[in-house]
């Protein structure tokens, strides 16, 4: 029998940058932005061999 495999990788995405008083108020502020990058893409090429799924989990780091 053959069988197919697949391994899972991680990838983020800029969701955007937020004035907050702390982490998890700019995580809460990124969760509510409807006009935030909810939907990445890939290139037509790399289309082809990944499968993009949600976002599972927001990062919130310090901005530069």
């Amino acid at each position: 029998m053959k069988y197919s495999v697949y391994g899972e990788v991680g990838v983020s995405v800029h969701i955007g940058d937020y004035e907050a008083d702390s982490e998890e108020e700019a995580e809460e502020m990124a969760s509510n932005d409807t006009e935030a990058n909810w939907y990445p893409s890939l290139c037509h090429q790399c289309s082809h061999e990944l499968e993009l799924g949600d976002i599972g989990k927001l990062h919130v780091y310090k901005a530069e």
